[in-house]
């Protein structure tokens, strides 16, 4: 069985992956800072950003593939400024 989630979800699941991506990539950031970029646990927060950027990235293939229709600004849904999803 092949889900398909409507163009309101996937807004909803962009605010929250965008505003974990910069959340995780300024953890990472000042842990580097903090601590140095050669140490286990900034190496941890930087694949972790990594991944979840890979995670967006795979959404919003997955958006256009289940509605071909969509214009290119569709890319705003999950490139765009990240705000607090709660708002």
């Amino acid at each position: 069985m092949s889900l398909k989630p409507t163009l309101n979800e996937y807004e909803e699941l962009a605010k929250e992956i965008n505003f974990l991506c910069s959340r995780l990539t300024t953890l990472s950031c000042k842990i580097g800072q903090k601590i140095g970029v050669s140490k286990e646990p900034y190496k941890l927060a930087s694949d972790a950003s990594k991944k979840l950027d890979m995670c967006k990235s795979m959404m919003e293939d997955l958006m256009f593939n289940h509605y071909p229709g969509l214009p290119r600004e569709a890319t705003k849904i999950f490139y765009h400024e990240p705000k607090d999803p709660q708002d």
